[in-house]
């Protein structure tokens, strides 16, 4: 078995993705071609590069898999693509489904450290760890209550589900919290499973909550989903929180908002890719910021997981990461509203 790695050397030789240990399990299922360069491939070198392999593994910046690339090898037998990542919509196109190649990501996996993040960061903000650890650290002695939540028995509003939404939902139930969700492609057949959860229209989630948490991908219709309008649904009180992506939310809009001192927010993406050293999100107190860490930091779990996946199709067992038709059609759109993320 022929197996193509396509992200840069400098990725793999600093251990971001691959240990020694998940590189030699990958050299152990057949012949490894490492992209050796200190850059992702162009699409003429990934052209090149995959004549006769079985398997491509891909990561964030590899170039499309797309029609033109895949009719342009000239001995394509390309079966496999596990994306050391989430969203593979930047990674194939509907045509790689066409030609029957199975779409594998770590999304999966992903999405069980962002569901853990969702719960630090709704702890960290309820509880205003943020507020009382600057306290400690200027050699202050403040116990005051008003500034400590809970996240027991409140309304949990989801501003869609997916993959993430769910292993949060799974946290969520030491909490004796009630969730309404807005996602417009699941039944309450789907909640069966989460007694406390009910669907709900997207205005009623953002009234009746009293913390919001973002799991929509970006497409189109969710760019600026939560803009001036929506965001002043949300109740006094209320937390906000987006690990989604960010340009769901209108950042001006919120601004206003958290200026105000209404609601606050825990924020891991932002409208462009990092957050400007300048924002004025930095100086707001009511607001918790992280950079973008919430999924993606831990990286060799992922790496594992497009692993056991390329063990699993050499032995002809079923995979259990491979994304369906349905949901690559749903997957973040990177190239919508490009200057966003």
């Amino acid at each position: 078995m022929d197996i193509l790695v396509t992200l840069p050397d400098r990725q793999r030789g600093t251990q971001t993705f691959f240990s020694d240990e998940l590189a030699g399990r990958l050299e152990g299922l057949g012949t490894v071609e490492w992209n050796n360069s200190e850059s992702n491939l162009t699409p003429d070198e990934l052209i090149d590069h995959l004549e006769g392999v079985d398997v491509c593994m891909t990561g964030w910046g590899s170039p499309c898999i797309d029609r033109e690339i895949l009719q342009s090898v000239e001995d394509c037998q390309l079966e496999l693509v596990t994306h050391i990542g989430g969203s593979v919509a930047a990674v194939v196109t509907d045509y790689a489904y066409d030609t029957d190649v199975a779409v594998c990501s770590a999304n999966d996996v992903m999405a069980k450290f962002v569901g853990e993040y969702l719960i630090a960061g709704a702890l960290t903000a309820l509880r205003s760890f943020p507020s009382f650890h600057a306290d400690m650290m200027a050699g202050k002695w403040d116990r005051d209550n008003e500034r400590v939540d809970t996240l027991f028995d409140k309304t949990v509003g989801f501003v869609g589900l997916g993959t993430i939404g769910k292993n949060f939902l799974d946290h969520l139930q030491s909490f004796d919290v009630n969730v309404i969700i807005y996602d417009p492609y699941i039944a309450e057949e789907d909640l069966a499973e989460w007694e406390a959860a009910e669907l709900a229209g997207l205005e009623d989630v953002l009234t009746r909550s009293d913390l919001v948490s973002i799991h929509v991908s970006k497409t189109e219709e969710t760019v600026h989903l939560m803009d001036e309008q929506r965001l002043g649904l949300l109740p006094d009180g209320c937390l906000l929180i987006n690990a989604a992506r960010g340009a769901i939310v209108d950042t001006e809009a919120l601004l206003d908002e958290l200026r105000t001192g209404r609601i606050s927010a825990v924020l891991d993406v932002y409208e462009h890719k990092k957050l400007e050293p300048d924002s004025e999100l930095r100086e707001i107190d009511n607001v918790v910021l992280t950079p973008h860490m919430a999924g993606s930091a831990i990286r060799h779990p992922l790496t594992a997981a497009m692993i056991n996946e390329v063990e699993r199709f050499a032995r002809d067992d079923p995979l259990q990461h491979r994304i369906p038709y349905e949901q690559f059609e749903l997957m973040t759109r990177p190239w919508i509203h490009a200057d966003k993320v």
